[in-house]
């Protein structure tokens, strides 16, 4: 990785990246630092959002299977994604928090729970195999423990890694690829053996609403703008996962009591190992 700049004191400024519009592009002579603080401006306020979105997954050789829902997602990790039928009726529920799982399915009643990690195996058991937290990965970027955060410039933009350090190297765990205007392009995502596995493209920019139920269009909004779609490449299960988004609300009223279930015909609870 050539020009690749450690900017270890002002990293800490980057607490997230998330799709941002620039309104003109940015001059090439711009530091480093000054880059990585841009980055992070526009996601900076954000706690959480709430998005009316439609996700298509597709595994090798099969047929595109297709839903809509409702999607919750407050920082760092908590996680809701309400999957709905025709007239709006739920099909599913799912939460993520910080340690633990929640499946809920009306047309079982069963309320199914364990730790966080092994919701993915319980999800490919239940005939989901697309993994709804590469959603929460590809918008927003939390520094975890270890990690080290290098930029650099690249010939039609700019790339800003995060990466493990290990005896003597720094393993790459995600780029964050932008265009010279500072728009999130692209990010790859690496195993514990800097091998690429999920590759994940935005486009476009979502239409945010505000709690009001106004649309944000033409008022002053401190957030930066949701895409207006996500496409995820999972090599390693074969799996084609798009999102689109509807319309989302940032930072809505009383989010934190969105990671409740309350299943209307709850025959009960089974622990999940």
């Amino acid at each position: 990785m050539k020009r690749l700049l450690p900017f270890l004191f002002l990293v800490l400024l980057l607490s997230s990246c998330a799709p941002r519009v620039a309104i003109v592009p940015i001059p090439v002579d711009t530091p480093p630092y000054q880059i990585i603080k841009m980055a992070s401006a526009g996601t900076k306020d954000i706690k959480g959002f709430k998005a009316f979105v439609k996700v298509t997954a597709q595994e090798q050789g099969k047929t595109p299977q297709s839903l809509d829902g409702v999607l919750y997602f407050e920082r760092p990790d908590r996680f809701r994604f309400t999957g709905l039928a025709f007239m709006g009726f739920t099909v599913f529920d799912l939460v993520l928090t910080s340690d633990k799982f929640y499946f809920y399915r009306p047309s079982e009643g069963w309320l199914y729970t364990g730790p966080r990690e092994s919701f993915k195996k319980f999800l490919a058991k239940s005939g989901i195999h697309a993994d709804p937290e590469i959603i929460g990965q590809a918008l927003f970027l939390e520094k975890k423990e270890g990690d080290e955060f290098l930029a650099e410039k690249t010939d039609d933009g700019y790339d800003i890694y995060q990466a493990r350090v290990a005896p003597g190297i720094l393993l790459p765990r995600v780029k964050a690829r932008y265009d010279a205007g500072l728009n999130l392009k692209e990010k790859i995502f690496y195993d514990s053996l800097a091998r690429p596995y999920l590759y994940v493209t935005m486009s476009g920019k979502g239409r945010e609403v505000l709690p009001t139920g106004e649309t944000a269009e033409d008022k002053a909004v401190q957030s930066a703008a949701l895409p207006a779609s996500l496409t995820a490449k999972d090599i390693a299960h074969g799996i084609l996962l798009t999102v689109d988004f509807d319309k989302y609300i940032v930072n809505p009223e009383g989010l934190d009591k969105d990671f409740t279930i309350e299943g209307e015909q709850l025959k009960g609870i089974r622990e999940v190992r």
